[in-house]
């Protein structure tokens, strides 16, 4: 059965001891962020604050923080079982002959159960306020003490397509500016953003928006899902519910929501004001710096009667939105397949914040095999923002970090297996020089059949290594130094070159001089996130011709430090995440006294 609403996801996380309900008072500045923050970091549950400071209505957050809870929230033992669904409904066809069609028919009523229903009314209802309200009474979460105020980050932002009259669902975090107005951050590839540019071409001044707070979880869930536009978010809700979902229209702008949202904030976009928003602490785990974007004006909320107000928390990773987007990589695997139908596997790991890496694992029948299937991968959709590709061979776990280092160290020459492109990154990308828009890497790891896979690499000079580095090195495998990098002492490409003095077959990667080199999912989600792959890295021994006869095999230097005008970045470097020590000593006498809840 499907879930009716949020409260009945909240009792089915309760039976299976996958929430915790936290019965004293908790601020929602800052002080849940740190709860929550250590709660998914330690692999503990899902938290319902009963008493969130200033506000009547109960907190929810990380109900979708863990592989369990995903398949809780979805109804399923596995996320799979919904990535076979959708094969099978990929692979529909009309058969041919009466009998074989009658044996289709009901598959085709199956599918009636994924179009949303409108209905007269629904538990949003419950309370209509289009006079004497305030954004105030909600329990909006400052996240982190560099935030601009309290955001709103787990809304479903309803807009209209102004041409076709399609609905969009899209996830974007609101910065509450006072009682009435906050800010709407849809970045410019999002549908969003889309629809308002519409809008603003036809000279419209206002563009209606409802925004719904807490569903049942799949509605909840599709409003984060990259789908082509016009692919009505509501309807796949519907298939991964397997039961419609009601939807029921706003009281003062022409739009429906889900009728079993918790909260409701109907209103409008001005499409001649933009106002500064952030900086905010984002996914990247780094402060998104300000920028202008366009104002939200409530206009009327509604709401249930003793309403939860989910909400999440994003930063370093792993958080609760890694979960979200994992469960999204399994589901999209059959959709993946249909364009790129050579894909076996793919893995966005937590390090590559969803649009840093992907591996991708494939059988490859020729040579540019592995090229084709990088190129494939940034046409489609949102994966156009991937910054960094790497192709294994099929028998390679792509979820195994392991083998998938093994296989990139024993099949890659940096000289001729590598594809490097300019092109769109995510907006958030503070590595790029430009907004927007950056270099990318594509890294063939396949066997090649005219190459026998690369010797293991001479043992490093340690002595040498450690007169020239000091203590800030340290090698996790044969061939790959980490260092931590003093560019006041000496240029990293300077330092490059005397490491390579010493050790010219080992692969570098440079990182700022705090950096604890050791910590290796630090080390990928910094360099991951530090590296424009077309300004930030140096091949040894200089571009080769692929079919070439071998030679000596070309290594690679990778600056992953920090950047600013010095090195020709223009932008400005982002400020990291961190919780402020005052309250990570609150929350540390709260977490001792209330014994181990956790």
């Amino acid at each position: 059965m499907a879930y009716t609403d949020l409260r009945d996801f909240v009792r089915a996380l309760e039976q299976a001891g996958e929430l915790k309900r936290i019965p004293f008072e908790v601020d929602p500045k800052l002080e849940i962020t740190e709860f929550a923050d250590r709660a998914v970091k330690r692999g503990g549950p899902a938290l319902l604050f009963e008493k969130p400071r200033g506000s009547s209505m109960p907190v929810l957050i990380n109900a979708f923080a863990s592989p369990r809870r995903m398949e809780i929230a979805l109804e399923a033992a596995s996320v799979n079982e919904h990535a076979a669904r959708i094969s099978e409904m990929l692979e529909m066809r009309m058969p041919q002959g009466l009998i074989n069609k009658l044996k289709m028919l009901p598959k085709l009523a199956d599918m009636a159960n994924f179009f949303p229903k409108t209905v007269s009314s629904g538990p949003c209802k419950e309370v209509i306020r289009r006079d004497g309200f305030s954004l105030a009474e909600l329990p909006v979460l400052t996240c982190w003490p560099g935030d601009a105020g309290p955001f709103i980050t787990l809304p479903m932002v309803f807009t209209r397509n102004p041409e076709t009259g399609k609905r969009n669902c899209g996830m974007y975090r609101m910065q509450v500016y006072d009682a009435r107005t906050t800010g709407m951050h849809w970045q410019t590839q999002k549908q969003g953003a889309e629809h308002y540019r519409r809008l603003k071409q036809r000279g419209v001044e206002r563009m209606p928006v409802a925004v719904a707070i807490g569903a049942d979880p799949a509605t909840m869930y599709s409003a984060i899902l990259p789908l082509p536009p016009d692919l009505d978010e509501m309807m796949i809700a519907g298939f991964l519910r397997n039961k419609p979902v009601e939807m029921v229209k706003c009281e003062t702008v022409d739009l429906e929501v889900p009728a079993n949202a918790e909260i409701v904030i109907e209103g409008y976009v001005d499409l001649s004001e933009r106002r500064l928003e952030g900086p905010f602490g984002d996914h990247t785990g780094f402060y998104t710096p300000p920028d202008l974007f366009p104002v939200f004006h409530v206009t009327a909320i509604t709401h249930r009667r003793g309403a939860i107000y989910p909400t999440t928390v994003v930063g370093k990773p792993p958080m609760e939105d890694y979960w979200m987007g994992k469960a999204t990589e399994r589901l999209f695997l059959p959709l993946l397949q249909l364009f790129q139908g050579e894909v076996t596997d793919y893995a966005m790991p937590a390090e590559g914040v969803f649009h840093n890496l992907l591996i991708v694992s494939i059988k490859p029948r020729y040579p540019g095999h592995a090229q084709k299937v990088m190129y494939g991968i940034w046409s489609i959709g949102l994966m156009m923002l991937t910054k960094a590709v790497i192709v294994v061979d099929a028998d390679v776990n792509v979820h195994d970090p392991v083998a998938v280092a093994e296989a990139v160290l024993r099949h890659v020459d940096w000289r001729r297996d590598i594809t490097l492109v300019d092109g769109p990154v995510d907006q958030l990308d503070h590595s790029a020089i430009y907004d927007s828009y950056g270099g990318k890497i594509g890294i063939d790891a396949t066997r090649k059949p005219d190459r026998a896979p690369y010797p293991v690499p001479a043992p490093l000079p340690a002595d040498a290594l450690t007169a020239l580095l000091g203590e800030r090195w340290h090698s996790p495998r044969p061939g790959v130094l980490l260092v931590g990098a003093d560019k006041a002492q000496r240029p990293v490409r300077d330092l490059f070159e005397a490491i390579w003095a010493l050790a010219p077959d080992v692969s570098i990667v440079a990182l700022d001089p705090f950096v604890d080199v050791r910590r290796l999912s630090e080390v990928a989600w910094r360099a991951l996130g530090n590296v424009d792959w077309r300004r930030d890295i140096v091949v040894r021994g200089g571009p080769v011709d692929h079919f070439a006869a071998d030679g000596p095999r070309g290594q690679l230097g990778v600056d992953a430090t920090s950047k600013g005008p010095q090195d020709g970045h223009p932008r400005g470097w982002p400020q990291e995440i961190a919780m402020s020590e005052a309250i990570v000593r609150l929350v540390d006498e709260k977490w001792a006294s209330y014994g181990n809840w956790q």
